[in-house]
């Protein structure tokens, strides 16, 4: 049938002017398989990406509750100070602030208190230090690489005049 001359009896692939009637050199399927075939890729994509995104994740993770531990060591001490308000010694005054950083709750054994009590002006002054020995008590598991960026120990210091 020429290529001009339409019919009503033409099925639609016969109707195609730019249909290849020449065949293409003869490939293995094999080659022609492996060639096409991208079913592994979104695999190996994912295995290149998950290790990095776990290992930030971790890492939120870490900072967040590092964070929140250093907060508590924060609120301890300072609540250590504020307990000692309104004391007339220097010895109550530490009894106070011992007994209130023992109520606050931090894991016993895992952080050291200190107390000293001074001449501020002209009265006396506490000074209620924790410091939290992360390195020996870490509040997530360690890392391979972070304890590079995560610090030994944390310290927080409070003041307070209470006489």
């Amino acid at each position: 049938m020429p290529i001009g001359h339409l019919t009503q009896s033409m099925t639609p692939w016969e109707l195609s002017v730019t249909r290849r009637h020449d065949v293409l050199p003869a490939v293995p399927a094999r080659r022609r398989f492996l060639r096409h075939d991208q079913s592994g890729a979104a695999a190996v994509e994912f295995a290149l990406v998950v290790g990095l995104f776990v290992f930030i994740l971790y890492g939120l993770i870490a900072f967040g509750m590092i964070l929140a531990t250093k907060q508590r060591i924060t609120n301890a001490a300072a609540e250590g100070a504020r307990a000692a308000v309104g004391q007339t010694s220097s010895a109550t005054a530490v009894s106070a602030a011992t007994a209130r950083v023992l109520a606050a709750g931090l894991p016993s054994g895992s952080y050291t208190p200190t107390y000293s009590t001074g001449a501020c002006g002209s009265n006396q002054c506490i000074t209620v230090t924790i410091t939290y020995n992360l390195s020996a008590h870490p509040v997530v598991p360690p890392a391979p690489g972070l304890g590079l960026i995560t610090p030994s120990t944390i310290t927080s210091t409070a003041v307070v005049q209470y006489s």
